[in-house]
């Protein structure tokens, strides 16, 4: 590929994520992408085989944009305690959820899947909460070994985290950045206690 054409790729990926996460997929026209590009809808097909096609690709390179601060965070604190390696997972992650376009298509994933593309972005979505799944379980028994619990249920502290990532994650939707870390700080807190006070 010369650089033209990976340029227009490229064009073609930033357009159409930032069309998908503010309009969804349903009301983003592979029109809408050519002209935001600059180029006549036919040219398109140079570079993509479908809307559903390119879709599915921007899901899994947004995928990799999580994946890629998620594995960062946990391997720059990997020497750390349990606590400050949790709490700096939660504040990482909060990253992911400002970055332009990214965050909003993620929610948008997440919460309303197109029609279309829902089977196979459930079952990518379950895959990847998997690996979410894998990297938690090893943070649970980090902190079960240094006694920040004993009789907590590692079920219920995976769901506790994905509750609040979700709930961080709607609140990014509501409020300024410095009203949510504001929030941030407070829900952290609240976890956190809750998390050691089923061992008290």
């Amino acid at each position: 590929m010369n650089d033209a054409a990976a340029s227009t790729a490229e064009r073609i990926e930033t357009t159409a994520l930032a069309l998908f996460a503010r309009q969804g997929y349903e009301a983003t026209t592979l029109a809408q992408i050519a002209e935001g590009v600059g180029i006549r809808k036919p040219s398109l097909y140079n570079h993509i085989e479908s809307k559903e096609s390119l879709f599915l690709y921007l899901v899994g390179q947004v995928e990799a944009a999580f994946f890629a601060i998620q594995d960062a965070s946990l391997a720059r604190y990997e020497l750390a305690c349990t606590e400050e390696r949790l709490h700096a997972l939660v504040e990482d992650l909060s990253t992911f959820i400002f970055t332009e376009s990214q965050g909003a298509f993620y929610k948008r994933c997440l919460l309303f899947p197109p029609e279309p593309l829902d089977a196979q972005i459930r079952a990518i979505n379950a895959q990847n909460e998997a690996r979410i799944d894998e990297a938690l379980r090893a943070l649970y028994i980090q902190g079960r070994n240094e006694g920040y619990w004993h009789r907590l249920d590692e079920r219920a502290f995976l769901d506790a985290f994905y509750c609040l990532m979700d709930g961080l994650y709607s609140q990014r939707f509501i409020y300024s950045h410095a009203e949510y870390e504001r929030r941030l700080a407070s829900s952290w807190r609240v976890f956190w206690a809750g998390l050691v006070h089923v061992d008290a």
